[in-house]
């Protein structure tokens, strides 16, 4: 017990030595004596290490700094596969959605002698090194056990988000410039965040956030038997400051493992980063992968347009005190083909929030509060509005182009999911239980007439609350009462005058002209002489 004291947690092969070494005990003794163990030891179940070793520790030392620094270590010196998956963990400050953990920790999808993907996380889980947190919406997320929930702590799950949604919009670009290059097959390419993807993007035996057949001529190879055979462009991304030569292992260990598979053609192999540390760079390069940074890819003011949007979206009272300053990322980003429907919901939630001081006075908006109900169940509140002594309002946001209409499903989702899940909180909510709910559906589109008849019918069904569809004519009205310049001219700029209806203000035009083409043609033809 002195010696884990003193040295911290540590493989039992290791103590053992330490007792040969300074008790002067006999190797099969030493061995016995840690076998035994002492009153507060205890052995970190589920990870074996070469020789059977195991990894011992104070029970009061569990999850501490020291703990895991300790460990990582151990997982090092053996060369073992969770040490590449926890340094992956880390790189993403120890929290990530699990579908991107199985892409990001090394381990392959299934593969003969490899421990998979899948089995990595299940033993850690297991080891309690890491738990898996359900989120509002359905998603899962990866967290090392020292961390606190997401749930738990607002800011933690705002982070996640903001992360996201920055490496959606950068994969989005990157995709766009490989196909431009022609490093891809332009249709064939594929990301983590494609709509419809029943599966991550797979090359050989991994999953990588971007992969695509490519036809360059140092990718490509011959045979007798087929001719001309395609390689890959592969590219995995961490948007989370500086990146570590130790916190790449996992990419490295992929990149290296996959050149080995006889069956697979030659790859590209991209990592995007925000910075590399000197050590990462070279690591990088020694092994034949290519360092990318945002600003390499897309210049300095996208690279920190990228940065400022995660600082912002986590920052949810700046935003909503001054939404020029996401409309001031958004015009930089909007230069990113395909980033404009990315971000229209998320700049949607807050300008609605900021509507939302003007629209229900005595209100403190609040944008992306998380609840659970007593069943378990979570969601999250795009706005809540509370009004004391008055009523409660939670506000579902759909941010689509003006034109558009929000999905049928959508709005049956939230009905028969968000809302009962919502009701059964408010219930056994000290001040929600005793006032009047309303539940409302705001989109900067519109709403199909099946969709508004949902609802209504919903409306009929019960008197102890309202649901109430808001479309784009109601919210734009609301904009212009708040007599917020910053926000009527961000709103204007983002939500009506948008590409979309552009396009179809011409093809009205357009068409009004065709008929009064035609009404003339009409009129001539009955006035000219027989």
């Amino acid at each position: 017990m002195k010696i884990l004291a003193k040295n911290g947690p540590m493989l039992s092969s290791e103590l053992a030595k330490i007792l040969e070494s300074q008790y002067n005990l006999a190797p099969t003794a030493a061995r016995k004596r840690v076998e035994r163990g002492c009153e507060d030891m205890r052995k970190l179940s589920h990870l074996i290490f070469p020789h059977r070793a195991r990894f011992v520790y104070l029970r009061s030392d569990y999850g501490s700094p020291k703990f895991f620094s300790n460990l990582i270590d151990a997982l090092q010196k053996t060369n073992s596969a969770y040490y590449p998956a926890l340094q992956a963990l880390k790189m993403r400050s120890n929290f990530m959605l699990r579908s991107h953990f199985l892409i990001a920790c090394g381990a392959p999808v299934a593969q003969l002698k490899h421990v998979s993907a899948e089995s990595l996380l299940e033993r850690l889980i297991s080891a309690s090194l890491v738990k898996e947190v359900a989120l509002p919406g359905g998603d899962t997320c990866v967290v090392r056990c020292d961390q606190e929930l997401p749930l738990q702590d607002g800011s933690t799950l705002a982070k996640l988000k903001a992360r996201n949604i920055a490496e959606r919009l950068a994969l989005i670009a990157i995709k766009d410039w490989a196909r431009k290059l022609g490093l891809v097959s332009y249709e064939a390419v594929k990301t983590r965040e494609d709509d419809g993807l029943e599966k991550m993007p797979q090359v050989g035996t991994f999953q990588w956030d971007m992969a695509g057949p490519s036809f360059l001529f140092p990718m490509r190879s011959y045979t007798e038997a087929t001719g001309v055979k395609g390689g890959f462009f592969v590219c995995d991304i961490a948007l989370n400051g500086r990146v570590t030569a130790e916190e790449l292992s996992a990419f490295v260990k992929k990149c290296v493992t996959l050149r080995s598979l006889s069956k697979v053609s030659r790859c590209l192999q991209v990592f995007v980063a925000e910075e590399f540390s000197t050590e990462a760079f070279s690591l990088l390069k020694a092994e034949g992968i290519i360092p990318a940074t945002t600003e390499s890819l897309f210049g300095l003011e996208v690279a920190r347009a990228l940065k400022s949007l995660c600082s912002l979206l986590e920052n949810t009272a700046k935003l909503l005190d001054s939404p020029e300053s996401l409309d001031q990322v958004f015009s930089v980003l909007s230069r990113i083909e395909g980033a404009g429907s990315t971000l229209r919901g998320s700049l949607f939630e807050f300008a609605v929030a900021h509507i939302a001081k003007s629209t229900f006075p005595g209100g403190d908006p609040e944008v992306n509060r998380k609840v659970k109900d007593s069943l378990g169940r979570q969601a999250e509140i795009d706005v809540l509005v509370v009004r004391r002594h008055r009523d409660v309002v939670f506000i579902e946001c759909k941010g689509v182009h003006p034109l558009g209409n929000v999905d049928d499903a959508e709005v049956a989702k939230w009905l028969d999911k968000r809302i009962p899940v919502l009701r059964e909180v408010a219930k056994h909510h000290s001040e929600w239980g005793y006032l009047p709910q309303r539940f409302e559906i705001w989109s900067s589109g519109n709403f199909t007439p099946e969709a508004l008849l949902l609802i209504s019918n919903r409306n009929l069904e019960t008197d102890k609350y309202e649901i109430v569809a808001r479309n784009s004519d109601y919210v734009f009205e609301q904009v212009m009462a708040s007599h917020d310049a910053g926000l009527i001219r961000t709103y204007e700029q983002h939500f009506i005058n948008h590409p979309m209806r552009e396009v179809e203000l011409s093809r009205d035009r357009a068409a009004r002209k065709a008929e009064r083409e035609r009404k003339r043609a009409r009129v001539e033809q009955r006035s000219s002489p027989v």
